[in-house]
């Protein structure tokens, strides 16, 4: 097998899927090398239903094939999912489109526990949406009359918001000039 491509399903790229072509057959490799407890790819296996396995050192790692599909122009695709979420399309030219990744919030939830709750539809977000919902500001706080960075994302997890356009709806909160 040889190196086809690489993708990362976080923004920090802890999260390393290496693609690995056998002839005509794609495989990945799901590493999580920066985190040695193993926590976040133990989670992340729980949450996507696959199996973890272990690497030549030791490490956990989650292997699979990802399959090939014919698209409607006659192009061969391979589309790589994960818990019934469209991750990537891969292309044999060695185009790849992420079309999911994995929110740094619920990177952190995974790797701080050994029992992490969330389902697959809050780990697995798609990377886009549509722009008239795009945020356009820097939403902050400061100082002690507003809330502090954790308890806004402490009440945006709570809320279940992916967003924060919907912090700013859910919550209520009105934005003065």
């Amino acid at each position: 097998m040889k190196l086809f491509g690489t993708l990362y399903l976080d923004k920090e790229k802890d999260i390393i899927v290496s693609l690995m072509m056998e002839g005509e057959r794609l495989f990945y490799v799901l590493r999580t090398p920066n985190h040695g407890t193993g926590n976040l790819i133990s989670n992340l296996a729980a949450v996507c239903g696959l199996p973890v396995s272990f690497d030549e050192n030791g490490l956990k790692e989650i292997r699979g094939e990802i399959p090939c599909y014919v698209d409607g122009e006659n192009r061969r695709v391979y589309i790589l999912r994960l818990a019934d979420t469209k991750v990537a399309n891969i292309y044999p030219d060695g185009q790849i489109e992420r079309r999911a990744a994995i929110p740094a919030i619920a990177k952190t939830l995974m790797s701080q526990t050994k029992e992490y709750e969330l389902d697959k539809h809050k780990t697995l977000v798609k990377t886009y949406i549509r722009e008239e919902v795009k945020f356009r500001s820097d939403l902050h706080t400061h100082r002690s009359g507003n809330l502090s960075p954790d308890l806004l994302i402490a009440l945006g997890i709570h809320h279940q918001l992916r967003y924060p356009y919907y912090y700013i709806k859910k919550l209520g909160l009105r934005l003065t000039e």
